[in-house]
């Protein structure tokens, strides 16, 4: 329940302080007083969109603040603030907004800045605002089956089913995701078996694509290499003058003055390791003729391997060593591999057996539901007839929802509410046929429905603040009367706010506030007054005849009386 509410600098309002209190508040006014800037502040500080023309001095920043009253029964509200961990131990609420001079806004909650969805959820919960909007939602077939519920105060029946429903809904995305990866497991581990066994086939070795190709590159060259060693070989021994032959001559010439000059026994050791270096060579030059040949089929062979473990390479984008040890570690997962198909099995009898517990739940709450209508229908008649609608008929039309594909096959005909579809059908007048709600009713007969409602349903719902923003326009006569009285029963529930021209709606009010301009040479400001019993007549008074005479108050008093 809104407490207080305090505007500074807003649109006409230079500054304005009013208190509430619980039970039907009335304001009134005449035309053009201001009254609709009071249910704009409250609106704005709750959500509703900034637009130019809000600041009554451009150069300074608007305040807006408002204080509710923490119903600590309402359990939607009690969450939402444990959810955004918002102190509750002053047993109050503060909301405030700040409206810069560039039009950019701030939303406070006891003092922390919040963001404007969050401001949106709190506004859903402590505020139902009696607007044009509010009344489009009785063509919303959603809305309808909510109401149903709350009149048949099965609520708590379908938040169980709603609660089953979205359990099952996990499982049933668990199972998906289960199967999934089990499937992609599966298929990992045959390619990682595919793989491994293609790698053993090839049975590669560290080193051997660099031995082979050393041996290609001999196989490739053996023939030169066979003429160059016979060549180098007879050219050292075999020729006439030849390069030993020359050296060992100079060896024998010079070996006897080597122990004369060391530079020359220098030289006669240089010759003689020239000479064993030689041999050396030419021996090394022979094991080389040994072992290679001129072999094209050897060749063919190191070629073909060679090409094996390259494309093994290209494929894997690995070493041969790094080949080895992915094949290691793949092989290792293989070992380490457990199906999840026991998981799945589990879980999808489980999912069976909830399925039809919640088959049962979605039947019953479905024939609760049809019950409720019989009398939901008869109640919501006698009230609008009540509100000058004489011949109103209306249904509650059931639908199964069997066509209706859930998050998974497994739950089509079903979703969060349950397994109906449902559609008021409404008729004003004698003779015509039922039609859809939203085709059949004129604004004037939405308005008296939804009114009829939330009456019906005051002591069903949740404590909250409910502003009736002239909803008594084009109402006159008997029907006033009625609608002052359901106007007050409301309030026997909920706080109401009720902006009004009719005397009999003020007549019937807890706290009658007066809303009065007065213009200055500058500026207007906008003045809230609260009337007691005397002022309060006097206001009727004037809302009966314009004036306060005699006559006129008399008739006010009258209807103060025989509210």
């Amino acid at each position: 329940m809104i407490k207080s509410l305090s505007v500074e600098n807003f649109i006409i309002v230079e500054k304005l302080n009013i208190e509430f209190e619980n039970g039907l508040q009335v304001l009134t006014g005449e035309t053009g007083a201001g009254k609709s800037i009071i249910v704009g502040a409250v609106n704005i500080i709750l959500g509703s969109d900034i637009h130019s023309g809000m600041l009554l001095d451009d150069s300074l920043p608007a305040k807006l603040e408002a204080v509710f009253d923490i119903d600590f029964e309402n359990r939607k509200l009690i969450e939402l603030l444990k959810n955004n961990d918002i102190d509750t131990l002053e047993g109050d609420v503060f909301f405030a907004k700040e409206i810069g001079t560039n039009l950019r806004s701030k939303s406070f909650i006891n003092g922390r800045r919040v963001s404007k969805n969050i401001i949106k959820e709190f506004r859903d919960i402590l505020i139902d605002f009696h607007s044009q909007r509010d009344q489009q939602k009785l063509f919303d077939t959603d809305f309808q089956l909510e109401v149903l519920d709350i009149y048949g105060k099965l609520t708590d029946m379908r938040e169980q089913f709603t609660s089953k429903y979205k359990e099952i809904e996990s499982k049933i995305k668990k199972l998906k995701k289960l199967q999934k990866t089990e499937s992609e497991l599966a298929e990992k581990i045959k390619l990682y078996q595919y793989q491994i066994d293609e790698i053993e086939k090839i049975k590669p070795e560290i080193g051997e694509d660099v031995k082979l190709q050393a041996e290609i590159n001999l196989l490739t060259n053996a023939e030169d290499i066979l003429n160059i060693s016979t060549q180098l070989e007879q050219e050292i021994y075999e020729e006439e003058n030849s390069v030993y032959d020359t050296i060992s001559s100079y060896i024998s010439q010079l070996v006897k003055f080597k122990d004369d000059n060391k530079n020359i026994e220098e030289a006669v050791n240089f010759l003689q390791d020239a000479s064993a270096n030689l041999d050396n060579s030419i021996n090394s030059i022979r094991q080389v003729q040994n072992i290679i040949e001129v072999d094209s089929s050897r060749l063919e062979y190191t070629q073909s391997r060679l090409s094996l473990l390259n494309g093994l390479s290209v494929k894997y984008k690995r070493n041969i060593e790094e080949i080895l040890e992915y094949c290691s570690s793949i092989r290792q997962q293989i070992a380490s591999y457990s199906s999840g198909k026991e998981e799945i099995a589990e879980l999808n009898n489980e999912i069976t057996t909830e399925l039809k517990k919640i088959d049962e739940m979605a039947i019953k709450l479905s024939q609760k539901r049809k019950q409720t209508a019989i009398d939901f229908e008869k109640e919501i008649v006698t009230n609008i007839i009540k509100l000058a609608i004489p011949d109103a008929k209306i249904e509650f039309r059931f639908t199964d929802l069997e066509n209706l594909m859930g998050t998974s096959e497994r739950l089509s005909g079903l979703n969060e509410t349950g397994k109906d579809a449902v559609d008021i059908y409404f008729s004003a007048n004698k003779g015509v046929k039922l039609q859809p709600f939203r085709i059949a009713a004129s604004g004037g007969e939405i308005s008296r429905f939804l009114l009829a409602i939330k009456k019906i349903l005051s002591d069903r719902l949740e404590r909250r603040t409910i502003i009736f923003d002239e909803i008594d326009s084009g109402i006159g006569g008997r029907t006033s009367g009625l609608l002052a009285e359901f106007i007050y029963d409301i309030g026997r529930y909920h706080q109401v706010l009720c902006i009004t021209h009719l005397p009999q709606i003020a007549s019937y009010s807890d706290r009658h506030f007066s809303i009065e301009k007065i213009s200055g040479s500058k500026s207007s400001e906008v003045k809230v007054k609260i009337l007691d019993e005397n002022e309060r007549k006097v206001e009727i008074a004037r809302m009966l005849s314009g004036s306060d005479t005699e006559l006129a108050l008399q008739h006010a008093a009258e209807i103060i009386k025989n509210k």
